[in-house]
C-alpha cells in the first residue's frame, strides 16, 4: 500500500525535469513567464493551456496543478504586469493635493506607463483588450486589490467629505478602472485635451459629494 501511495504521489507531482523549481512561487511564475510567450507568439485568445505546459516544458496537469483555467492564467499575468503602473503612480497620492486631483495624476501616469509597457500593451490590445478586463473581474485578487489600494482611498475621501458616500468607495475604485482601460483602447482625442484633458472634465465631479 505504501509503495502505490508513493507512485501516486509522484504521478501528480508536477514533472519540471532536472530543472526544479524550489517552491510554488517560483513554478507558478515560470508558468507566468512561458504564458506571456505564448501571447507573444500566438494572441492571448489563442492561447490554450497546452501551449504553456509546452513552453514551460511541463506536463499540461501541471499547469492546471496551479492555474484552473486559461483566464487565471491570464489573470495572474496582468496583475503581475499591473504592479508596475500602480507602483509608478504611488508617488501621486503623496503630495498635498486634493484627491481629485490625485487621482487624475495617477491616472494620467498609469496609462502611460502601460502604454510604455510590452507586456501591458500585448495584453490590452485590441482584441485583447475584452478578454484581459473580463479575466481580470473575475479575479478574486484584483477585486481584492482594487479594494485593498484605490477603493480604501476612496473610502478616506468619502470620510473626509472629498467624494461622494452614497456609491460603495470600490464600486467607485472599480468605474475608474474601467475609464482607464477604455482610453487605453482609445485615447482622449486631442482636440479634447487627451486622455488629461476627458479626465479633468469628468472624473471630479462624477465623485463630487451629493
Amino acid at each position: 500500500m505504501a509503495g502505490m501511495a508513493t507512485r501516486s504521489a509522484a504521478a501528480r507531482a508536477p514533472a519540471w525535469g532536472a530543472d526544479l523549481p524550489t517552491s510554488d512561487d517560483q513554478a507558478r511564475e515560470r508558468l507566468l513567464d512561458a504564458a506571456e510567450k505564448c501571447y507573444a507568439e500566438r494572441g492571448v485568445g489563442r492561447t490554450k493551456m497546452t501551449h504553456i505546459a509546452n513552453k514551460a516544458g511541463v506536463h499540461r496537469s501541471t499547469v492546471y496543478s496551479y492555474f484552473p483555467n486559461r483566464d487565471a492564467v491570464l489573470a495572474e499575468c496582468f496583475l503581475r504586469a499591473v504592479t508596475a503602473v500602480l507602483d509608478a503612480a504611488e508617488s501621486c497620492w503623496d503630495t498635498g493635493e486634493s484627491f481629485a486631483d490625485q487621482l487624475v495624476n495617477s491616472c494620467i501616469v498609469g496609462l502611460a506607463v502601460t502604454r510604455e509597457s510590452p507586456t501591458m500593451r500585448m495584453l490590452t490590445f485590441d482584441d485583447e483588450m475584452g478578454r484581459t478586463f473580463h479575466a481580470a473581474s473575475a479575479s478574486e485578487k484584483w477585486q481584492n486589490r482594487l479594494r485593498d489600494g484605490l477603493g480604501e482611498r476612496f473610502a478616506a475621501a468619502a470620510a473626509r467629505g472629498e467624494v461622494r458616500d452614497d456609491v460603495a468607495p470600490e464600486t467607485m475604485a472599480h468605474w475608474v478602472t474601467r475609464i482607464c482601460f477604455s482610453l487605453i483602447a482609445e485615447p482622449g482625442p486631442a482636440e479634447y485635451g487627451g486622455d488629461e484633458g476627458l479626465l479633468r472634465a469628468f472624473l471630479p465631479g462624477a465623485f463630487s459629494p451629493r
